[in-house]
Parts: structure tokens; sequence; C-alpha cells
């Protein structure tokens, strides 16, 4: 159902995508699971993958193509690298608890934590530390943010966030799927986490669980009356980047998706790019568990992908897409380039370039004050039309002599 609905919605507001806002879209319904080929059915495809024909080489022609493209897409890359997950439990099922509430900012915020309950038996809980500013007129615009903790953005980023109007609403995603990364004794009780054993039957990889966490805030944050449904912004960094980059992909409730940094193969770039993007040397690194074991086929085959990571954020279009990097992260950053170039050529062919951003920044992998100006800045530019302050920095190519890698065209 949620198809044939966002087919139609997509069609009758394409005209108006330059111009309007993007309206929200249904809540999700659970990740469909359609039918792939296997790796050694696949046929090798050297440069970045053709957004505009579908598997059965049949070509995108028209918007109303597009949006059946767009779902293919997202269904290719939750099969093959993310996996699937569950319905999202509706609004009226999510049990919040207020755990604390305080002045901040010398009275110019709210400050609260907030728990919340859901899924069978109630058996996930989720925390959520909540800035809400007191100034300014309801409903306000929302960033929804996943970490590994609640309340840990620097307090002069949060002051200058509200001060533009904005709640921040952190989400710690490790109630949902330990880190085992950073949680060896996670790891060495092989911990799935509460998500995962409320929801057995599903396939998904933590960053699916973690990503998924988001949009169950997102339903409940529906229920709040100071909340603009319209002006939802979702971010994260590194992981939570890759957190924040699938999350937006998924749900179309998001309007800005701002992964930070993001990883090398997610927001990166499989084919294209240093060593941190091969397959092989992740899925057999200590991160495999953060994708779906599909995923390993691939090891040393990359070019018989169906997709490359352009998909994630042309998929995401025609709601606005904004990745932040450090010139000198390691994580394939010149690989980002590459996708978002020809990520470009999709939100080009929407009529909605300019809502494809990418912007670089002197340093290495880190979210830093720099980079939530740049974010804020950005979606002060898509919700309220404000000039951005230095329009070419949210365009960059820092490697221009780096070929394309695709041949490929937008439909005529």
């Amino acid at each position: 159902m949620i198809s044939r609905f966002l087919t139609v919605i997509a069609f009758l507001l394409f005209p108006a995508f330059a111009t309007a806002q993007v309206v929200p879209a249904e809540v999700p319904s659970g990740d469909s699971r359609p039918t792939f080929p296997s790796v050694d059915e696949l046929p090798e495809v050297r440069e970045l993958p053709n957004p505009f024909v579908f598997l059965d080489r049949t070509a995108v022609k028209t918007r109303k193509d597009w949006v059946r493209r767009r779902e293919e897409m997202k269904a290719m890359l939750l099969h093959y690298q993310f996996g699937h997950a569950p319905e999202l439990p509706a609004p009226d099922r999510i049990d919040a608890e207020v755990l604390s509430e305080t002045d901040a900012f010398d009275g110019q915020a709210v400050k609260r934590a907030v728990r919340l309950r859901f899924g069978p038996g109630q058996a996930v809980s989720l925390s959520l530390g909540i800035h809400v500013p007191k100034l300014g007129r309801e409903p306000f615009p929302v960033i929804v943010h996943n970490s590994p903790g609640t309340f840990e953005v620097d307090d002069a980023i949060v002051a200058d966030l509200v001060s533009r109007g904005y709640m921040l609403v952190s989400y710690q995603r490790t109630d949902l799927h330990p880190d085992w990364g950073k949680d060896p004794e996670a790891k060495k009780r092989r911990d799935r986490g509460d998500a995962r054993r409320a929801y057995p039957d599903h396939d998904w990889g933590c960053l699916r669980v973690w990503a998924w966490g988001g949009s169950v805030t997102i339903n409940w944050l529906s229920t709040l009356p100071e909340v603009d449904m319209t002006k939802i912004v979702c971010t994260g960094h590194s992981r939570g980047g890759q957190t924040a980059a699938i999350m937006g992909m998924m749900d179309e409730r998001v309007a800005v998706v701002a992964p930070n940094a993001g990883g090398s193969i997610t927001t990166g770039c499989h084919r294209v790019g240093n060593r941190s993007r091969r397959i092989k040397d992740k899925m057999a690194s200590g991160n495999a568990y953060w994708f779906h074991p599909n995923l390993t086929l691939f090891g040393d085959r990359e070019t018989r992908l169906p997709f490359d990571l352009h998909f994630i954020k042309a998929a995401v279009a025609p709601r606005a897409w904004f990745n932040a990097n450090g010139l000198g992260d390691k994580l394939n950053v010149e690989g980002s380039m590459v996708t978002w170039r020809a990520a470009r050529v999709v939100y080009e062919w929407l009529g909605v370039k300019e809502r494809c951003a990418q912007w670089y920044r002197e340093g290495g992998h880190d979210q830093g004050a720099r980079d939530w100006k740049a974010l804020a800045d950005f979606a002060d530019f898509i919700f309220f039309d404000k000039p951005l302050p230095d329009p070419k920095a949210f365009y960059q190519e820092p490697w221009p002599d780096i070929p394309l890698h695709y041949s490929w065209k937008a439909p005529s």
C-alpha cells in the first residue's frame, strides 16, 4: 500500500519540487523482501551502475518510473548490504517516561531525558536526550541524532541549534543493539540486543537496527505538538553517519539526510577509492556485524554488485542530502565525492540539484562545531530559504582529476 501511495504523491508533487517542501510520507511499513539474483548470477559492471535502469534492463523514462526504481534500489541495498527491519510500532503503542526535565542555557531551552518502551511486550527501550527551544514559535524543526549516549553534543553546539529554533533529539542507539566494536564484553557474549531478541525473524544487521530506532523516535515525535513533522533532519557521525544515511534513505519523513563522515562502504564507494573501501577487509574485520552476511559474498568482487553507494544518495532524492567529511579522513572520502557526483545527476534530473550537498573541511574523522554549523546552515537553506554563507563550499569536488566513473546519462 505504501508503495502505491508514494507513487501517486510523488507523481503529483514533482512539478513543485524545486520550490516547495516535500510533504511527509506515510509511516514506513516493514521492509519488503523481494528476490534478487545471487552473486554468480549478476553481471560484472565496472563503472557505477546506472540508477536509471531497472534490474530487468528496463529503462526509467518518466518520473513515475523513477519512484518504482527508487523502491527497487532501496530493496536491493537492504538485501545485499543491510538486512530487513520489522514494522514500526504505532505511535500510540510507544510508552514514554520523562526521567528528568530542567531549564538549560539560561532559560533558552528545556533539557529533557525520556525513555521509550515499545515492541512485543514493551520489551525494547530507547533513551532520548532532548533540547527544546523555549523561545520562538512552535512547531519546531527537529534534528534527530543517533549516538552512543543521550547528551553527548557539546553545549556550545546545542546552544547554537536552539538559538536557531531547532529541537535536538539524540537517541542512544546502543540501547537497541550493543556496539561490539566498542563493547568487547557484549561481543564476547554475542549479545544481539533487545531489538533483535524482540524480532527474531528479521535478518537485520546492526546498522539497520540502529536506523530503525531513529524511525521509532520519529513515530513518537509525531505525537508532540511542538514538533514540525515537515522539517526533520537526521544525522550521526562515523558508524552513526552510516546509521543516519540508512535511516534517511528508508524513512521518507526525513527532509534532510545528513550523515557526518559515514564510513567507506556506506557513504563512500565500493568500486573507487582507497583500501578502506574493500568489502573483503571490512567483512573480515570486527565490523561485519554492521552489515548483512550477503555482503561477504562480494568480498573481492565489488564489480558484481548491482549497485554502488550513489544509490543511497539518489534514493533520498528529491529530499535533501548533506554529507560532511574531513579532507584528511582515511575512510574513502574521495569515493564519497565520486558517488555524490553520480547521485547529483538524479537530483538535477528532478530539478533539485541544489538539494544534494557535499561539504568538506580541513581535518580528520570527527564531528565538531564546524560540521554542526554547516549542517544547520544547510537546514536553514532548505527549510527557510536562507542563503548559504559560502555556496561553493556546499558543492565541493576537492579531487577534480578523479574520473566520473560513469558514462550513463539521465533520461531526456
